[in-house]
């Protein structure tokens, strides 16, 4: 490797022996898995873990930083944990920004591999030139995670923390993940494996430095051409205003919330939680992550009532959807009070308020035994029950100890399966949702029900930018989406992969699909990125082949721990007398279970009807070496992976009039957002 290109590693930290290991990244492993989530997964593949029980010392823990980490490109700050999920039993990881990830790479480390299991609580600490040592972590054992974090910082002095809290000590299944105190890992249970590894925490000693690059211009000139686009962008607009919390309104109008415990898709009551709420009465200020010039990120401060004082940063919408409407809450206050609590017992937000969203209408309906709740009454928008069963999880007591295993588990448990919205076991983020690619990419998420694997952003909000967008990539009309159902099967497939690549590369999701509309942040862009930085010849179709190749690990692994195809389908809402949302009864259903989307998906994937991988497209992505170690079906008639790539483009080459559209409609809607914004700072 040319010694102006980055000189990183992959370091192995044995806890049962103490012992610690390096591995060179060599260009082969970026051309064919960049970094971040794509060398992660190759790493998980090759371990031992999809044989064992997730809590056992057979998994393994990875923190992968994206090839672009601290480079300066926009954005390039995001990492990846991954290793076999103690909630769903499959492949698990979760996407967290900051400081962290640049501070792991200035100081020389790509991945940090943690295997076995330490008999006593440790922590690491990574010192400025990348030696690793072990610490004694029992004075920090059972302290939240804020604490955690202001200990250590005052202990190590300039440094950048990532820690777990009470709940991934005692084994909450779905146990987070905290970087920089106030950013999280929050799904698929990552902090759980780093408590059963007895890992309280990792701390690394910032290091002032420029990662090393073979084409530092070419980099910074991409950087400048998307901050430049990002100025005309309607969706940075709107994403640097609310954050995501503008799906509040969006979902709202939708009717595809999930109200106390997705009973409903919709309650008058939500309009309460609307993002200019939220930007009136608690914001204090943008808090953008590292190298990013979005902010969707806010600081917030309850200003009165019974929290008064209470502060914090970072909520999103799948925070403010759990802790409002599905546990029956309309209040800023509250919610962003049991979102702090949450935070500092360390558990992710979705799956903890999914579970007791689950026995807050389990009791009502009077399907659960008195014993089980210790004869307590709970009720939906009741915050004390609410807290109070927070923290009897985070402590596996009493009723605690069955929510603890997440809501597929404590339905099983409890008998009351049809109450619990669970795909591949892991609660889904939404009440439902009618947009059939979205639909779709919630059941084919190889990390179970979820709503970031896929992101089909030419198809989550129809407008006339997004449409042409749909229609460069599909090459036929788009409008919201492909006309036919089953043609959505390829725009999940190119989006999934779209996000598999950035990902890796360590980007933002939100910053990226901003940008799309103008005809930038795409595969052939990737690969510039992917060549300015390692000398190495990338083609937009070897990133497309990359991100198909990080799917095919992930689907085999998943198969080898007994995934099925009846794995793939959402979860039913039975219609109840009291349950009056022709929502659920008619479109959502529908939607969900609408023939030929799954089929086609499959094929464009190159599986089997049953979903598992077949050796013709394992070889054709040059995973040869690993056809011996999965279960394969090759009875299936599939083209090949060439052909099908004829069917998408890469990348967007928009035309003129689209271009000036696209400007008119920006002045037009910023114009109105700066208006509004004006309008709520006269009156705080």
């Amino acid at each position: 490797m040319n010694s102006k290109v980055i000189d990183n590693n992959i370091v192995y930290i044995n806890l049962s022996e103490k012992k610690v290991t390096y591995e060179r990244i060599t260009c082969e492993y970026r051309k064919k898995y960049i970094g971040g989530t794509g060398i992660n997964t190759k790493i998980l593949f090759e371990s031992e873990a999809m044989y064992n029980d997730a809590l056992s010392e057979k998994n393994v823990l990875i923190f992968g930083a994206g090839a672009a980490v601290g480079t300066s490109l926009l954005t390039g700050n995001r990492s990846t944990i991954t290793a076999k999920s103690p909630l769903t039993d499959i492949y698990g990881d979760s996407n967290i920004g900051g400081s962290f990830p640049t501070t792991m790479r200035s100081v020389g480390i790509d991945h940090l591999v943690f295997q076995g299991k330490s008999e006593n609580p440790i922590y690491i600490f990574i010192d400025e030139k990348g030696n690793v040592k072990f610490e004694d972590a029992s004075d920090l054992w059972g302290f939240y995670t804020d604490k955690t974090t202001d200990i250590l910082s005052k202990r190590h002095n300039n440094c950048e923390i990532s820690c777990i809290g009470p709940a991934g000590e005692n084994l909450i299944r779905y146990a987070s993940v905290f970087m920089s105190k106030t950013h999280v890992a929050g799904r698929m249970g990552m902090g759980c494996i780093m408590g059963s590894k007895k890992l309280k925490a990792i701390v690394i000693e910032r290091k002032k430095c420029e990662v090393p690059m073979y084409n530092r211009e070419k980099i910074r000139s991409i950087s400048k051409l998307w901050i430049e686009q990002s100025h005309t962008s309607i969706q940075f607009k709107v994403m640097g205003l609310s954050g995501t919390l503008l799906l509040m309104d969006k979902y709202g109008e939708a009717k595809c919330l999930p109200v106390e415990n997705a009973q409903r898709g919709y309650d008058k009551k939500c309009e309460n939680l609307s993002p200019m709420v939220f930007k009136k009465e608690f914001e204090t200020k943008k808090v953008p992550c590292k190298f990013c010039t979005l902010g969707c990120g806010k600081a917030y401060e309850i200003k009165k009532g019974k929290y008064k004082g209470e502060k914090g940063e970072r909520i999103e919408y799948g925070s403010a959807t759990s802790f409002g409407p599905n546990v029956g809450i309309y209040d800023y206050s509250d919610v962003l009070h049991l979102k702090l609590l949450c935070d500092k017992l360390g558990m992710d937000t979705i799956e903890v308020a999914a579970t007791i969203a689950l026995i807050l209408e389990c009791q009502k309906r009077g399907v659960l035994r008195e014993d089980i709740t210790e004869g307590r009454k709970f009720q939906f928008g009741n915050v004390d029950d609410i807290e109070y069963l927070m923290h009897k999880i985070s402590d596996r007591s009493g009723i605690g100890d069955i929510l603890a295993e997440g809501a597929y588990r404590a339905s099983k448990t409890l008998k009351v399966e049809k109450y619990a919205f669970c795909i591949k076991k892991a609660s889904t983020g939404l009440h439902s949702n009618q947009k059939k690619a979205w639909s779709l990419g919630y059941i084919t998420s190889t990390r179970g029900g979820d709503h970031l694997k896929d992101f089909p952003f030419t198809s989550v909000f129809s407008n006339p930018l997004t449409d042409s967008l749909g229609t460069h990539i599909f090459k036929r009309k788009f409008k919201g989406t492909l006309s036919k159902d089953k043609e959505q099967g390829r725009v999940v497939w190119w989006h999934e992969n779209y996000k598999y690549v950035i990902d890796s590369l360590g980007i933002c999701l939100f910053c990226m699909q901003s940008i799309t509309p103008q005809g930038h942040a795409f595969f052939d862009e990737f690969a510039e990125i992917l060549s300015a930085l390692f000398n190495i010849e990338v083609t937009k179709e070897d990133m497309f082949y990359a991100g198909e190749r990080i799917y095919q690990l992930q689907n085999a692994f998943n198969i080898n721990c007994g995934m099925k195809l009846e794995d793939y389908k959402w979860p039913s809402r039975e219609k109840e007398e009291d349950i009056e949302d022709e929502f659920i009864k008619d479109s959502t259903i529908e939607v969900r279970d609408s023939p030929g989307m799954l089929p086609e998906y499959f094929y464009f994937r190159g599986l089997s009807s049953e979903g598992f991988p077949t050796t013709k497209r394992f070889k054709e992505l040059q995973l040869d070496e690993y056809i011996e170690r999965i279960k394969v079906d090759d009875s299936a008639i599939t083209d090949s992976f060439e052909n099908l790539l004829l069917k998408v483009s890469l990348n967007v080459n928009l035309k003129f009039m689209e271009k000036l559209i696209g400007r008119l409609v920006y002045k037009i809607v910023a114009k109105k957002i700066d208006k509004q914004v004006a309008l709520l700072n006269q009156n705080k």
